[in-house]
């Protein structure tokens, strides 16, 4: 089970953050007098370290140096190059780059074999930029000339539902393009990533890539860029013209700060024998690059265990490989903060959480959930919440999002609201996944109980009749809780499967006045009370419930007649929920599709949707899909992950007129607009 879930967090990582994660736009704030360098960029995007031989140098970093390398060499940005990257979870990265072997002379960039030719290391660095264009804008403002901004893709362009529109996915600027200088650096902008999300999420963001990118070597980080110049007070007055924070300046160094704890170092080679050997063969450049380690004493170990010891050098503060042992650029290594150690330490979700996340998690109980659900999660201390204690509740839950979901959205029109930063509540996403672990080992859940996702199947009527002679004195005659949760809540009808709430009612919540049924009902009745909740997703007074089937081709565009709606989208992509409900009520034409799995869909879906999930192959369904001016939307329940990978594929099949569900499928049913269950 504990692999179970482990592969639930890291997809969970890559799906909403990581990758959530990943998905999203480039937030391009607007400029102002106020420096613009870097926007919302996380700092040091990567230093790019040229080798003679990538597979060599990459083997090297992986096995004696102890870094995790990032899959194998890919082609670079520069013509006729190869790249293989290593990533920090602070983001920062190295890119080892070296020339194809097969590569025709004339191809590659000349400073690139004019370097290789002499020697190896950190010829350029790159720092993250929100917006190349507002970089440009404030230099080219502050008098610096500029390349033309250049936008170029890293990957091919995938296949199936993906993240991929077929555009490019970064763009650059350079202070010189075809010769970058080495003491300055490049901007890079990658255009798929949502850098405001990522800046106002960063603990989240952080916690994450701190848990699922560890290093052999202990490394979190790249705290400094120390770079050697020739005039340590002329390029100090570039880079304070730049709008770089200076932290400290004197006659052998100048400190900017980039972003949180990095920094650019600029030296001046006085009289130091390494430094000047240093520009008199190579000139101007990066020397040496400084990591953050979680332990300086393991680090010093691992590497003991791997290098000859004239290649360590260690003093109570830092360790350090000189550049003869690092294929050109001095590593050194440095012990993180006790503060930023002790947040990684608080914000790791895992199987087994230390006393650090378990102190978090119970602050977190204390403060938003014990006023209803009590001090010992015994429940009904106000509001009818239900106990978490019960480790049926919990193990019904662990393997599934409605526990996640409920804490994420709440539940409308109860006193359970939404704790979801993004939804106006006070946690970020890695505090929830925190707190869902303590619940789970704090009622000893060692193994989740996975339900069967299919539908089930009941005689409705017998379940109505059923409910009201056995459920509806605690919960409600129209599920409106009375001493009993709410069953008639939407919300809870799109998070719970048909299996979850049959558990429920067959083996009872334990330590809670919930009965297990099984004792006096019988499996034909327990289906029917289990049909008959369905039902309710609409509302408690519907009509009679017909069969929902999934569309067919001929039946995708709903309202073909009719015109199109002509929304005022947010960023050109969100549409609210509000505008395509009024559209459904207006009859104009759409076709909405709903990213998620085919069994959420029968949960519960907006009527006239079809399941379309963001990981099945697009390709013969688009094929069905009018490329005309009729509007599709979009929605999931993230509520932008999914969709987004959809539209994203729609979009590099050709298709315009696309837009997301700008609140999602959860979202959307608390508001009280229209939803269907299908079998």
């Amino acid at each position: 089970m504990k692999s179970t879930k482990n592969l639930r967090l890291a997809t969970l990582v890559s799906f909403c953050i990581f990758t959530s994660v990943a998905l999203l736009t480039t937030c391009q704030p607007e400029e102002t007098e106020e420096p613009y360098l870097l926007g919302f960029g996380y700092g040091i995007n990567s230093s790019t370290l040229m080798v003679n031989d990538i597979d060599a140098a990459s083997k090297y970093f992986k096995d004696t140096l102890g870094f995790r390398m990032r899959g194998s060499a890919r082609a670079g940005n520069f013509d006729g190059t190869l790249v293989a990257p290593i990533t920090f979870p602070d983001n920062t990265a190295i890119e080892l780059l070296s020339v194809e072997d097969s590569v025709e002379d004339g191809t590659i960039p000349e400073f690139i074999s004019n370097f290789l030719a002499s020697v190896q290391g950190v010829h350029h660095y790159s720092l993250a930029s929100s917006s190349a264009d507002s970089t440009a804008n404030w230099l080219t403002k502050k008098g610096f000339l500029l390349d033309t901004i250049a936008s170029y893709r890293t990957t091919e362009v995938r296949d199936g539902w993906s993240r991929d529109d077929g555009t490019m996915k970064r763009k650059s600027l350079d202070f010189n393009a075809n010769n970058p200088p080495p003491h300055l650096p490049r901007f890079i902008e990658r255009t798929d990533y949502n850098y405001k999300q990522a800046y106002d999420q960063w603990r989240t963001y952080y916690g994450f890539n701190r848990r699922y990118n560890e290093h052999p070597n202990g490394v979190v980080g790249m705290s400094a860029i120390c770079i050697v110049v020739q005039d340590l007070a002329a390029i100090s007055g570039e880079f304070q013209k730049m709008g770089f924070e200076q932290l400290e300046v004197n006659d052998a160094m100048a400190r900017y700060k980039i972003y949180r704890n990095q920094e650019l170092q600029l030296m001046s080679a006085g009289d130091d024998e390494k430094l000047n050997a240093f520009l008199a063969q190579r000139g101007e450049g990066v020397y040496a690059l400084r990591f953050e380690v979680i332990n300086l004493d393991s680090t010093y170990q691992y590497l003991e265990n791997e290098l000859p010891g004239e290649a360590l050098n260690k003093s109570s503060e830092r360790i350090i490989i000189p550049q003869e042992y690092a294929y050109g650029v001095q590593l050194e290594f440095v012990q993180e903060s006790e503060e930023q150690g002790l947040l990684a330490s608080t914000l790791r979700p895992d199987d087994e959480l230390d006393s650090s996340s378990i102190k978090h998690a119970e602050n977190l109980y204390s403060t938003y959930c014990a006023l209803c659900h009590g001090a010992d999660r015994e429940g009904y201390a106000a509001d009818n919440a239900p106990s978490l204690r019960s480790k049926s509740l919990l193990a019904t839950s662990e393997n599934n999002n409605f526990m996640r979901y409920t804490i994420q959205y709440g539940r409308a029109n109860t006193a359970m609201a939404g704790y979801l930063d993004r939804r106006g509540g006070p946690m970020e996403y890695i505090d929830i996944e925190i707190l869902l672990e303590w619940l789970y080992q704090t009622a000893e859940v060692e193994d989740g109980i996975d339900l069967s996702r299919e539908p089930v199947h009941g005689d409705i009527a017998l379940g109505a009749t059923i409910y009201a002679d056995n459920c509806a004195v605690c919960h409600g005659a129209e599920g409106e809780g009375v001493s009993a949760p709410a069953l008639g809540n939407p919300m809870l009808l799109a998070t719970a499967t048909d299996h979850f709430l049959r558990y429920a009612i067959a083996e009872g919540r334990d330590g809670t006045p919930m009965l297990a049924f099984k004792e006096t009902l019988d499996s034909t009745e327990i289906d029917a009370v289990t049909a008959f909740l369905r039902t309710r997703a609409s509302g408690w007074d519907i009509p009679e419930p017909d069969t929902v089937t999934i569309p067919s081709p001929e039946n995708y565009v709903l309202n073909p007649d009719n015109a199109a709606p002509n929304f005022n989208l947010r960023e050109d992509k969100y549409v609210s929920a509000v505008q395509v409900n009024q559209a459904m009520q207006d009859s104009l034409r759409m076709i909405i599709l709903d990213a998620r799995s085919e069994v959420a869909w029968r949960q519960m879906h907006i009527p006239g949707s079809l399941p379309v999930p963001y990981y099945e192959d697009p390709e013969n369904f688009i094929d069905d899909i009018p490329n005309d001016s009729t509007q599709i939307v979009i929605y999931c329940a993230c509520p932008h992950a999914a969709s987004q990978r959809v539209m994203n594929t729609l979009k590099r099949h050709g298709y315009e007129n696309t837009a997301i569900l700008d609140e999602g499928i959860l979202v959307w049913a608390q508001m009280g607009f229209p939803v269907r269950n299908g079998n």
